[in-house]
């Protein structure tokens, strides 16, 4: 499979499974929402700001344009309704920027700048695996912690994404 294809179909089940954990969220009360839980960004709200600020900062390094934050632990935005819509919003993002790549970028060394000011260059493509990669991760911990307020969490497993797009 070439690169291309593959990341664009990560960006599919990053929406995919972005907006079914998101449905199961919504079910949680405001107080619910914020309350921490020990959890490494400490509640969901932390948890899914953290994802928003790390895609945007990867985007941002990417695209060179957008949000440039310093911080990983940031609170972009402190309601749900406002934070879906970001999500929403930079998952879109996601799907552009990834498609906007030539084919042969995948294969090229990508030089950034990490919050702390410390250089890197790293092949682009396991930078883009990075990326979908740490989603997967902190939506992990989303699950957990709604899993924790009595929530049926949502199947979001990458197979499924295959048999859901297969029935459309």
């Amino acid at each position: 499979m070439n690169p291309k294809t593959h990341f664009d179909r990560l960006a599919l089940y990053n929406r995919w499974a972005n907006r079914r954990l998101y449905d199961t969220a919504a079910a949680l009360t405001d107080a619910q929402f914020h309350e921490d839980r020990g959890a490494f960004f400490g509640s969901v709200l932390g948890t899914l700001n953290h994802l928003l600020v790390a895609d945007q900062i990867w985007l941002e390094r990417i695209e060179g344009t957008g949000p440039k934050h310093s911080a990983l632990n940031l609170i972009l935005c402190d309601g749900f309704a406002e934070l879906r819509a970001a999500r929403e919003a930079e998952d879109e993002r996601i799907l552009r920027v990834v498609a906007a790549q030539p084919e042969e970028r995948f294969e090229a060394i990508f030089a950034y700048t990490n919050t702390a000011g410390v250089s890197h260059e790293l092949p682009f493509a396991p930078v883009l695996t990075h990326i979908f990669n740490h989603q997967t991760h902190h939506r992990g911990q989303a699950h957990t912690l709604l899993s924790q307020f009595g929530l049926k969490a949502p199947v979001i497993d990458f197979v499924y994404f295959l048999a859901d797009r297969q029935t459309q």
